[in-house]
């Protein structure tokens, strides 16, 4: 009897364990390794540090899930390395993301490494997600996979009209920097866009790495100017604010793309030098012209409210929104579309012509005859003003086609 019963008892337990084995256990998601070469030791070394934090914290957020192609789930695993915004660094810093880290994908990128990581990520196939803009000159031939994915001078001209429509009547002095556009072609784009919207404004052209503004600062004096609008960075925005207003002007000084903390501005230039500073801003969340995903609003704003607790005071930056994230969007519908992670022609492919859903809104990639594969439309284009300790929404102009 007892021999009945152990042999019936092994009978179960086999089929119980053949059973359990039966049931497929998940696999693990697939890493695709992507590079950001970004400045961590040079004078934009505020912008580039304040991207870190948001955008470990967003790719968390967004492993959770992950995203599938041909029915494995895939992640991103971000690199970075310092290209100390320079030509030089960039050389070195894709060598590194491309040939040591294996990076499939360049992404985040905004400094002026533009043309040396070309030099490396497209011979290697590696898709590269860059901006528009200054020191941007783009060759189809020499660089096919590199991609638009942040309009950057497209942003710039709607901040300006977002201020013209907020302060009308102004005289604007526009200030840009040498880059691959020619002045004429500089002239072009302004008469393109600021004339038909009625703007009163002289504009100025100044060298890369100018330090000294005292000309440009007297040319907008001597014009009437009552708002200046910087095509630059921080590392410009901070001894041109400090000048003006060392000088005796208290213009309003608006800076291309994001405000870094304000905190930084407020240290260099003085408390009151750094009100009414104006800047791109990503808080989708305020934005008023423009729909955003509420997945994607939901998502950045568990990453500003994680950084606070952590920091204990609120954490306001927004630019980190509206770049690695955005890019990172775009790669992931764009695989999905092209069904493969391996192939950079027919990614590119799925990328040409194609629209995006991210957290800077809906992309549609066009624009060859500039570009190639610009972000030229649907990108919501709004500008914050420092009040006080911290930048708040100001206005909206969403970005519209330079042809």
């Amino acid at each position: 009897m007892s021999l009945v019963v152990a042999i019936v008892v092994i009978s179960v337990l086999t089929v119980s364990c053949t059973q359990r084995a039966a049931v497929p256990v998940p696999s693990r998601p697939v890493i695709i390794n992507v590079g950001l070469p970004t400045p961590l030791s040079n004078p934009a070394i505020p912008w580039g540090r304040a991207n870190m934090e948001p955008y470990s914290i967003w790719i968390e957020l967004f492993n959770k899930k992950g995203f599938e192609v041909n029915g494995r789930t895939y992640n991103f695993r971000l690199f970075t390395a310092d290209d100390r915004d320079s030509p030089e660094g960039g050389t070195a810093a894709a060598e590194q993301l491309v040939h040591g880290d294996d990076c499939k994908f360049l992404a985040g990128h905004w400094s002026w490494s533009y043309d040396t990581i070309s030099n490396i990520s497209n011979p290697a196939e590696v898709i590269f997600v860059t901006r528009t803009g200054g020191g941007i000159i783009y060759d189809p031939v020499k660089q096919p996979y590199n991609v638009f994915g942040t309009p950057a001078k497209e942003e710039w001209v709607a901040q300006v009209l977002a201020a013209h429509e907020k302060y009308p009547g102004i005289k604007f002095g526009l200030l840009e920097p040498t880059s691959g556009l020619t002045p004429s072609e500089i002239e072009q784009i302004n008469r393109q866009f600021f004339d038909p919207a009625g703007m009163s404004y002289q504009w100025e052209i100044f060298h890369v790495g100018t330090t000294d503004f005292t000309t440009y600062i007297t040319k907008f004096a001597g014009g009437g100017c009552g708002l200046i609008y910087m095509d630059t960075g921080i590392d410009s925005t901070l001894p041109f604010l400090k000048q003006r207003w060392d000088a005796g002007y208290k213009w309003p000084v608006g800076q291309a793309g994001g405000l870094a903390d304000i905190k930084v501005y407020i240290d260099a230039c003085g408390y009151e030098a750094t009100q009414g500073l104006i800047g791109g801003y990503f808080g989708i969340w305020d934005f008023k012209e423009t729909s955003v995903n509420p997945e994607y609003i939901s998502m950045c704003q568990e990453v500003m409210n994680t950084i606070s607790e952590r920091q204990g005071k609120l954490y306001t930056y927004t630019d980190w929104i509206g770049w690695l994230p955005s890019h990172l969007l775009i790669l992931t519908q764009a695989i999905q579309k092209a069904g493969t992670v391996e192939d950079a022609d027919a990614i590119m492919n799925a990328i040409r012509g194609g629209t995006f859903d991210t957290t800077a809104g809906k992309f549609t990639m066009s624009g060859e005859k500039t570009y190639g594969s610009s972000v030229v439309f649907g990108c919501p284009c709004a500008i914050c003003i420092v009040d006080g300790g911290r930048a708040v929404y100001l206005s909206e102009h969403p970005v519209k086609s330079i042809p």
